[in-house]
């Protein structure tokens, strides 16, 4: 595409200096990342939290970038250079042009909320594989572009706008004519989403987290309503959560279509009367409200869901992605079935294989919220002690330390506190901070900097009838410690240490001599 056909359809004006240029310069892909830029690119200077893009911008003209797009005054540079006002909020617009707008003739479904976000994606993705449809899905775990191609690895929940539209552009080519995407606050405050038009919305719940980058509950708040206001189809909210039933009320204030979800007021737009609930996974009659309230509005029983994944807040995920099919038009029954083959996402209370019969789950719980969840589950089903190895990520959200210390120490038998993500924070003030909430619980708990060492330590504590959970990692292959990342995976490290445990009975071998509150061994 031509840079001056770019810039028109994009809305923004070619400077006088350039436009005979522009009409001669064809752009062959967009950039932000200097590293990343090949010939005849358009690098676009991203001013971020570490780091300004504008530094770069002759960097990337030397590697073949074809023109720049600035906020700064860089003039007197030998290459084409296009001043706006907010980079960031022009890129999503550009990328749109660039890549034909592929995301007209999809249906575009987004989810968002603190917890739940990927497994109601992945929900709605088995939903409209039972119909037939290959759906995209772009996402924590990875980004799904088509039967035909190779799933590309996530960088973030919400990658930045360019990146969006070159995935929908790539699900298109592959004849898809769905996507499930998560939507996180970062991607709506930062504006990675604009332009796209969704088809659908889905609010799980709203509890503390990102408040390094939102600073309060409030503005978190509002980042996450402004999904609803792109909107042009139906909006499903999780009536109980408290943020919830205020944005259905505001939503409704608004002119908004939308439709209640909930457990346990029977008025909702869609209730969920819950059943039998095991570990192997939970029953729950789905039924839908109609007719007008003043002339005697009455509950349907739509279906029947059974659910092969366990715990509560996995009820309320099926519910709103059921409810999210169902007024999508895809029939109830089909739905239903659509939930009783779903497996879970991966590292979602994820059950690792063993020849033990040793019961060890991994979770991505990384927020106090998804910790107490998980947690609960867990000890629903637990007949002997529930174990948990977990730890919060460094240069984030500090306030949340001390409250998951708090209900780890409330809820495990036995914690081990231990590395996440670290980053480039100290491990050793991460887990104090951890301690200090945990030690007002009077729980029982280790402290182990390295996570390989605090899962064999795990193991290693387990007794027939335990429950170990691995929270906050999950899916994830990696470490981030410090400037480097490195491979690290929960589910990996329980299976080689089973392997190399020779005699079983090493497991009982050691016994937690720690005083109720008192640290039991630190590594």
């Amino acid at each position: 595409m031509k840079l001056s056909v770019l810039l028109h359809e994009t809305g923004i004006k070619c400077p006088e200096d350039i436009r005979d240029t522009a009409e001669k310069t064809e752009i062959t892909g967009i950039a932000f990342d200097s590293r990343k830029v090949e010939e005849g690119n358009l690098f676009v200077c991203l001013t971020g939290e570490h780091t300004n893009g504008h530094i770069y911008a002759a960097d990337a003209a030397w590697k073949g970038a074809a023109a720049v797009l600035t906020e700064e005054d860089i003039g007197g540079r030998p290459f084409p250079v296009i001043r706006v006002e907010s980079t960031r909020a022009v890129l999503a617009r550009v990328a749109k042009a660039f890549y034909g707008n592929p995301a007209g003739d999809m249906r575009i479904l987004g989810v968002t909320g603190t917890n739940g976000k990927t497994t109601v994606t992945y929900m709605l993705q088995r939903i409209f594989t039972q119909e037939g449809r290959d759906c995209g899905v772009i996402g924590t775990i990875g980004y799904h572009v088509g039967a035909g191609s190779k799933d590309r690895d996530a960088g973030r929940t919400t990658p930045e706008s360019f990146e969006i539209w070159d995935l929908l552009s790539a699900m298109h080519k592959n004849g898809l004519t769905d996507c499930a995407m998560e939507v996180s606050s970062h991607g709506l405050a930062l504006g990675r989403v604009e332009g796209i038009e969704f088809d659908g919305a889905v609010f799980t719940n709203l509890t503390g987290d990102h408040m390094d980058f939102h600073k309060t509950m409030e503005d978190y708040y509002q980042a996450k309503k402004k999904l609803f206001y792109m909107t042009r189809g139906v909006s499903v909210v999780n009536l109980d959560d408290g943020y919830g039933a205020r944005l259905c009320r505001e939503l409704r204030e608004d002119g908004k279509e939308v439709y209640s979800c909930s457990l346990s007021d029977p008025d909702a737009d869609f209730y969920g009367k819950t059943g039998c609930m095991t570990e192997r996974g939970s029953t729950v009659e789905l039924y839908r409200r109609t007719g007008d309230a003043a002339r005697g509005a009455e509950n349907s029983l739509l279906c029947e869901l059974r659910l092969s994944v366990p715990g509560l807040f996995n009820v309320y995920n099926a519910v709103e992605a059921a409810a999210c099919g169902v007024l999508l038009g895809i029939p109830p029954e089909d739905v239903a079935a659509a939930l009783a083959d779903f497996g879970g996402a991966p590292g979602r209370f994820e059950l690792v294989p063993n020849d033990r019969d040793m019961t060890v789950i991994v979770d991505y719980a990384h927020t106090p919220d998804a910790l107490e969840n998980v947690l609960r589950t867990a000890r629903s089903f637990t007949k002997g002690r529930l174990i948990t190895v977990f730890g919060c990520g460094g240069d984030r959200d500090r306030s949340k330390r001390p409250v998951m210390g708090r209900i780890a120490g409330t809820l495990a038998d036995l914690s081990i506190i231990t590395s996440d993500n670290p980053r480039t924070e100290s491990q050793e003030v991460i887990s104090a901070e951890i301690e200090a909430g945990m030690k007002e619980t009077g729980g029982r708990y280790e402290v182990i900097e390295g996570r390989k060492e605090a899962i064999e330590r795990a193991l290693k504590r387990y007794e027939p009838g335990d429950v170990i959970v691995i929270a906050g990692k999950g899916h994830e292959t990696y470490q981030l410690i410090g400037g480097s990342k490195n491979y690290f995976s929960d589910r990996d490290t329980v299976r080689r240490a089973l392997k190399e445990v020779k005699d079983e009975s090493t497991y009982n071998q050691t016994n937690c001599a720690g005083s109720k509150g008192e640290p039991c061994q630190r590594q």
